[in-house]
């Protein structure tokens, strides 16, 4: 059973203590300034609620950013100019093991273009968020590619990149993608996705990005699994008309 949590909202379309994140997510997505946080006890939250949000660090909204402006340096520096789209992958899990769900941001000539976010597990891994956000990912490239697009792939996961990239063929050829040998961990999800990268390496560029360094799309890729587990979002679906000022606002798993 997932462990309750508790949510302070000091400033949003509705304040107070909230143990239902659905509810906590109307009353800060949008709101300009919203300040909120989550808490373990209901103990802490009520202490919390009585202070300043300055004193417990809660999370704010900065200024508006438009949808079609990236918001930082970093992330300019981070997405290859040489592609068409960029496309960030992430998973998150809390605790680990534990829910996990995965996120997806995809821009595209430097804008951010869609946000994804979904498959919720109650008894997941990060690393199995992980791949099945670049796995998500790959499905997306597969389709812009087809539309005569260059795609880039940026995911935190060094796990995960590696397995496309430097271990997937070696497990192929063993035979621990199909049940040889020692037992292989996500097995089955790494050779779903193993075929997809086959199909498409040669015309994606797949690299690993450094998690929480302020690059806009690896922190809204992160928000969008922490909003799926939250929702517990199973399938994996866009979110409409995203406010990012908002989404960054929100605590992170």
């Amino acid at each position: 059973m997932a462990k309750q949590k508790f949510y302070v909202v000091w400033a949003g379309k509705n304040t107070g203590i909230f143990n239902n994140w659905p509810e906590v997510q109307k009353s800060v997505i949008g709101y300009k300034g919203a300040k909120h946080k989550s808490f373990p006890t209901l103990a802490e939250a009520e202490a919390a609620f009585s202070k300043a949000p300055e004193q417990t660090r809660a999370s704010s909204s900065p200024a508006k950013v438009s949808k079609n402006s990236t918001s930082t340096t970093v992330t300019s520096i981070a997405m290859d100019p040489l592609f068409d789209v960029h496309i960030f992958s992430d998973g998150g899990c809390d605790p680990n093991p534990g829910e996990a769900a995965s996120g997806v941001a995809v821009y595209e000539s430097g804008s951010l273009r869609n946000l994804y976010h979904g498959l919720y597990d109650p008894n997941g891994t990060n690393n199995t968020a992980e791949l099945n956000a670049l796995h998500q990912a790959m499905l997306l490239a597969e389709r812009e590619l087809k539309q005569g697009k260059k795609v880039q792939i940026l995911s935190d996961s060094t796990y995960s990149v590696n397995s496309m990239t430097l271990w997937g063929e070696g497990w192929k050829r063993s035979g621990r993608l199909f049940g040889k040998g020692k037992v292989l961990a996500n097995r089955e999800l790494i050779a779903q996705m193993l075929e997809v990268y086959i199909e498409i390496a040669a015309h994606i560029n797949l690299v690993h990005v450094k998690a929480h360094i302020g690059i806009e799309g690896n922190e809204l890729a992160d928000r969008m699994c922490t909003l799926a587990i939250r929702g517990k979002v199973v399938n994996f679906e866009p979110l409409e008309e995203p406010d990012i000022a908002a989404l960054l606002a929100v605590d992170s798993c």
